[in-house]
């Protein structure tokens, strides 16, 4: 996937990931999810973090996109939420914290509690959907039938 220092352009592996984003600006949901749609990705979005567990459980996303800071629930509890789950289960999905302000300190609790990842908005679509890739990849993820 890496090649001379310049990340795949074939994008083909991303066909049918599923992502789940979960933010409460619903500008930047609708904004990002046609994004990531555009590149071949299934996404649902949800506002809050109890329905963001709802659609957790149901779908089953390949990938788990969380806005750090939200009103009622931030990510942070949403995160502990999803790996306490997924230890029920045995499958880890892989989740990348999302906020407006990256301090080193944030970053390093955002991976004590269970994101894989943090990155910062505005977020450069094409390096985000590079990272996707390689985690898809490195997490042998499978699209589903659906």
């Amino acid at each position: 996937m890496y090649l001379n220092n310049r990340f795949s352009t074939n994008h083909s592996f991303l066909q049918g990931l599923r992502v789940l984003l979960v933010d409460n600006d619903v500008n930047f949901c609708n904004s990002f999810t046609s994004m990531l749609q555009s590149y071949g990705m299934k996404v649902q979005a949800a506002f809050l973090g109890e329905q963001a567990l709802k659609i957790f459980v149901q779908w089953q996303p390949d990938i788990l996109l969380s806005d750090i800071s939200s009103p009622k629930e931030d990510g942070y509890a949403l995160i502990h939420k999803v790996r306490t789950l997924q230890g029920e289960r045995g499958k880890v999905v892989p989740a990348i914290a999302l906020t407006s302000v990256v301090t080193e300190d944030m970053y390093e609790h955002a991976l004590l509690v269970g994101f894989n990842l943090c990155f910062a908005k505005p977020i450069v679509i094409n390096d985000f959907v590079a990272v996707l890739g390689i985690l898809a990849i490195t997490n042998n993820l499978h699209s589903h039938s659906c």
